[in-house]
């Protein structure tokens, strides 16, 4: 269900003409991540949900994991600074490994451990055109790991960003931001080029004994990153199409973590430093879409993506370079009958720095991935029926062969409603680290009794090589309606039933020697497949134009899980997603060139955390408040005066990631100007 939807770059001179737009004409709008070709969303048979550039303009957000927040059936939560957990139906942590996301079509789905490296998916907000959400599989198009759902942010071609722009903020938590752009255009060429530049604050502290942590006191995790990139776009004719683009970054973070250590190095068992990450990367894609004749177009897209993490103190590094190639092919092959076939090839090379905590082996590795897809929609009754059936066949170098094949219904009875149903199956595959990681968990005193052994004993998660993918079978049933000129709802429910989920098992201790920690007992967890479970759950959205200057959004999410636990896992636990959350939007015009938009959500607690230290904590539940004041003062000039969290100082929302303690998110206030000329 779309947001809201303004097509030209530049915001007029007048405030009131924003809402406008009839919810017919944002029913309208056109979608390609369901069937990888444009479609209405009103009518696509998958739960999916539009977050347009007036949406993002208006919401005041400064980051995407920030926008994915007014998504119903997604849970976004922060735990840092620079850490974002943010998952679909469940499953949610530090790496949710069952959420696929793309750029323009390229997946920036970590390949080495499966998730997202969120801290540094930096677009310029004003470049992103809208952010297609599917919650549920959509395996059969794009693949592996597209489990419980897809984010697909889709940019805007360089000739709707003509001109500069220029951009800046400043404010207590997000210190400063700027930004510059610049597009122009040379005969059929279209072009632009960025740059923009943010430093963030720390968040708060959570009291915790055991790390000696105070509430409140600053958690040391500051950060800044400075990115730039370009576009081109040119045609030949009205047939053919051609993109390159890129980007590249570079940045800082500062983290306070809590590394295990054995007791000749502390007797507590874990040390307090201020570690700095730097990460950088770089990618470009090029793009060739070209028509074959009427009903019959092809599209060749590669991309090359490179990324960089070194953790200093920890004393390990990270280096991805992913190598891909698609081909696609939609053909109308009579009235009744759309295809879509594609081809793909991935290659990606791992290199790791190994230390102490984090370790691979082999330190380099090499992975191809091989696939072909093919979808048919076809008209069962024209207008009215469709059924779209397919299904992904892929070759890794991990765990083989995988198919994730799709079956969706759908009846459009009148032009302002539509039923649909789907069954699909997505599997979430094997990584490098399912197979080969060594990552310390945590230490302690060795248990007394125990034969003649060092006095401290290391916990540490260890990969097998007999591990496989994990996989779900997803039941899914939607219903969209436009009872009234002025009234949009938009219902899904779903049953999904999950196995080979990941699980862990203790093995055999063993004495190990490091030159740093000494002798102790190292005792591995090992990565297994055993667990299983169901999770179910109703997500609905509603839009009113409740005015000709004030519209009102919202979306409710019901959530419930049952897992089958054999061995212990993080990412299978109950307490990882809330069971309910619910979020109210208002944009409201204003006279004079004022807007004033106001952003309530509510999320459920989470009973079942881990505190980071081996013990369960609970995370109350929280509402959250952000407001935004806007001016128009005049044509190119937005004023923006932004508050947020402003219920509580501030807040727990998550879980620590590994080696942190716990943190809480703090109260921002900023203020933010943008000029286009």
């Amino acid at each position: 269900m779309p947001g809201f939807a303004h097509a030209a770059d530049q915001p007029p001179a007048d405030a009131s003409n924003l809402l406008n737009l009839s919810l017919q004409q944002l029913s309208d709008v056109e979608v390609t991540s369901v069937s990888k070709k444009s479609e209405k969303a009103s009518q696509a048979a998958a739960a999916i949900y539009v977050i347009t550039q007036e949406d993002i303009r208006r919401s005041g957000m400064q980051s995407v994991p920030e926008l994915l927040r007014m998504v119903p059936g997604l849970q976004v939560a922060q735990s840092g600074s620079q850490n974002w957990a943010i998952t679909s139906r469940g499953f949610d942590g530090q790496f949710s490994n069952k959420l696929l996301v793309l750029i323009d079509g390229r997946t920036v789905y970590t390949p080495v451990f499966s998730g997202v490296f969120w801290d540094v998916q930096n677009l310029m907000l004003e470049d992103i055109e809208r952010i297609e959400v599917i919650r549920g599989p959509g395996a059969t198009l794009w693949g592996a790991n597209a489990v419980n759902g897809v984010i697909n942010i889709i940019t805007k071609s360089a000739k709707d960003t003509q001109g500069t722009l220029l951009t800046g903020s400043v404010g207590n938590q997000d210190r400063v931001t700027t930004g510059a752009r610049y597009g122009g255009q040379s005969g059929n060429l279209s072009y632009r080029t960025y740059a923009q530049y943010f430093n963030d604050n720390q968040e708060h502290t959570v009291a915790n004994p055991i790390s000696g942590a105070t509430q409140g006191t600053g958690a040391g995790d500051q950060w800044h990153n400075a990115q730039g990139g370009f576009r081109l776009d040119w045609s030949q004719s009205e047939k053919e199409q051609q993109t390159v683009q890129g980007d590249v970054y570079t940045g800082q973070e500062n983290v306070q973590r809590y590394l295990p250590v054995t007791g000749s190095v502390s007797p507590t068992f874990f040390n307090v430093v201020n570690d700095t990450d730097d990460v950088s990367g770089m990618n470009v894609l090029g793009r060739l879409t070209h028509e074959i004749s009427p009903g019959s177009s092809i599209t060749l897209q590669s991309y090359y993506d490179d990324v960089n993490r070194e953790f200093q103190y920890v004393g390990s590094s990270l280096h991805t370079q992913t190598f891909d190639f698609d081909f696609q092919h939609n053909l109308t092959l009579d009235s009744h009958n759309d295809l879509t076939w594609g081809l793909g090839y991935r290659f990606i090379n791992s290199g790791f720095g190994n230390s102490f905590y984090i370790s691979y082996a082999p330190e380099n590795y090499y992975e191809s991935l091989y696939s072909g897809f093919v979808q048919d929609k076809m008209a069962l009754v024209p207008d009215k029926v469709f059924l779209t059936f397919g299904t992904k066949l892929e070759h890794n170098d991990f765990s083989g062969f995988e198919y994730e094949p799709s079956v969706r219904l759908s009846w459009t009875p009148t032009e302002n409603q539509t039923v649909w149903g789907a069954i699909s199956r997505a599997v979430r595959a094997k990584t490098q680290s399912d197979n080969n990681l060594n990552l310390v968990l945590a230490a302690f005193p060795t248990p007394s009794g125990s034969p003649p052994a060092p006095g401290s004993t290391v916990l540490s998660e260890v990969g097998s090589p007999l591990t496989t993918s994990e996989n779900v079978t997803s039941y899914e049933i939607g219903y969209r309606i436009q009872p009234r000129t002025d009234l949009s709802i938009d219902l899904t429910g779903y049953v999904n039933e999950y196995d080979h989920l990941a699980s862990l098992a203790l093995g055999n201790p063993t004495v190990a020697f490091d030159p740093a920690m000494g002798a102790y007992v190292f005792e591995p967890e090992i990565s297994q497949n055993l667990n299983s479970g169901e999770t179910h759950g109703l997500e609905a959205a509603a839009t009113w134009e409740a005015t000709k200057h004030i519209k009102i959004s919202g979306g409710y999410t019901l959530f419930y899980s049952n897992f089958h636990i054999v061995g212990a896992s993080l990412v299978t636990a109950s307490g990882t997603a809330p069971k309910q959350q619910f979020n109210l939007r208002s944009f409201v015009d204003l006279p004079h060139n004022l807007q004033w938009d106001t952003m309530f959500y509510y999320v459920d607690s989470l009973p079942g955390a881990s505190d980071g230290f081996g013990d369960t904590m609970a995370i109350p539940s929280y509402g959250r408040l952000d407001m935004r004041l806007g001016w128009v003062p005049l044509k190119g000039l937005d004023v923006s005066l932004i508050g947020q969290n402003l219920l509580q100082s501030q807040h727990q929302e998550f879980s620590p990631f590994i080696y942190q303690t716990p943190e809480e998110i703090g109260r921002s206030v900023l203020a933010k100007a943008t000029l286009r000329f």
